[in-house]
C-alpha cells in the first residue's frame, strides 16, 4: 500500500500571541501543494517495533514526529500488528513545506482506516496537534485559515490557479529555534482578512500587498539565504513572494509556466534546491 503526504505552503502567518505555555498562537493562510512524499506501508513481525524508513535509510523507531505519533496510536489503540513506514521524500526537510506532519498526518490515516479507530474529528485533531501544530491542517488539506493551536480550520475559497516555485537554501532550520528569535516585533505583521479577500476575488495586486510571516525576520537573521533569494524572486518579477512556515524554502506564486521554469533552471544552477509545483483545491 501506497500512501501521499502533500505539501503546504503559508500565504500568511501571524503569530499573535505568546501564552503563559511558553507557546503561541498563530492565524494563518495554508495552502496544499501537489507535492508530495510517497510512504510505503508493508507490514512486518509481530516481534519487531512498528517504525519508519527516510529514503531506504536506517529504522528510526521514535525520536521524530511520524515515529512519536506512530508509538501513540499504537499504544493508545493497543495495537498488535506491526508495520514498516517507508518514506521517499519529495518535500524537502527544514524547509517549512510540512514534510514531517502530512507524514504524521498520512500514517494517521492508515491507522483509522485500517483498525477503524472512530475517532471524531475534534478528538482526532486535539490527538494530533500535541505531535506538530501543521498535522491538524493535513487531515482537512484544503485551501485553509488556521488559528489558535493549528486546530480552528475554516476552508477558504482561491479563485486562481497558481504555479508554485519554491526555493530552498542548502541551509535549513529547526522550528524551535526560528521561535526562540522570534520577538513581539514580529508579531501580527499582516492583515489575513486582505490575504482571503484577495484569494477569493482572484486580486493577486492586493495579494501581493497583503502577505507577510512573523517568522520570517528570526529566520533571516539565522539564515540571511531566505532574504537573498526572496529578493531575488521579486527581482524577477514575482511580486507573490514569501518564506513558508519557519523557512528555510520561498515560493513565488505565478501564472506563467515558461517564466516559472526559467527561473527555477536557472537556480538550480547556483545549487539551490529549486522546482515548481502547483496548488492543490480538491
Amino acid at each position: 500500500m501506497y500512501l501521499k503526504a502533500y505539501a503546504k505552503i503559508n500565504l500568511a502567518l501571524n503569530v499573535t500571541n505568546k501564552r503563559k505555555d511558553g507557546f503561541h498562537d498563530l492565524d494563518m493562510i495554508v495552502l496544499p501543494l501537489k507535492l508530495h512524499d510517497t510512504i510505503a506501508v508493508n507490514r512486518i513481525n509481530k516481534k519487531q517495533t512498528s517504525h519508519i524508513l527516510i529514503n531506504d535509510g536506517m529504522p528510526n523507531f521514535t525520536n521524530d514526529i511520524c515515529g512519536n505519533v506512530i508509538k501513540a496510536i499504537t499504544d493508545k489503540f493497543n495495537i498488535k500488528k506491526k508495520y514498516e513506514f517507508s518514506v521517499y521524500k519529495d518535500i524537502p526537510m527544514e524547509s517549512g513545506l510540512g514534510g514531517g506532519s502530512s507524514d504524521a498526518a498520512a500514517i494517521y490515516r492508515f491507522y483509522n482506516k485500517k483498525f477503524k479507530l472512530n475517532m471524531s474529528d475534534v478528538t482526532a485533531v486535539n490527538f494530533l496537534k500535541e505531535f506538530g501544530k501543521d498535522i491538524p491542517f493535513f487531515l482537512v488539506n484544503k485551501p485553509s485559515r488556521v488559528k489558535g493551536d493549528g486546530d480552528l480550520i475554516e476552508p477558504i475559497e482561491v479563485k486562481n490557479d497558481y504555479y508554485v516555485l519554491i526555493v530552498k537554501p542548502k541551509q535549513g532550520l529547526a522550528t524551535k529555534d526560528v521561535y526562540g528569535a522570534l520577538t513581539k516585533a514580529d508579531f501580527n505583521v499582516c492583515d489575513i482578512d486582505k490575504v482571503v479577500e484577495a484569494l477569493k476575488d482572484g486580486n493577486d495586486e492586493l495579494l501581493a500587498k497583503s502577505i507577510a510571516n512573523s517568522l520570517e525576520a528570526p529566520a533571516i537573521k539565522k539564515c540571511p539565504k531566505v532574504k537573498e533569494i526572496k529578493d531575488y524572486l521579486i527581482a524577477k518579477g514575482f511580486p507573490i513572494t514569501l518564506m513558508t512556515g519557519a523557512g528555510t524554502a520561498v515560493f513565488s506564486l505565478s501564472h506563467d509556466k515558461d517564466k516559472v521554469e526559467e527561473v527555477a533552471n536557472n537556480l538550480k544552477k547556483l545549487n539551490y534546491n529549486a522546482f515548481y509545483t502547483t496548488i492543490l483545491k480538491e
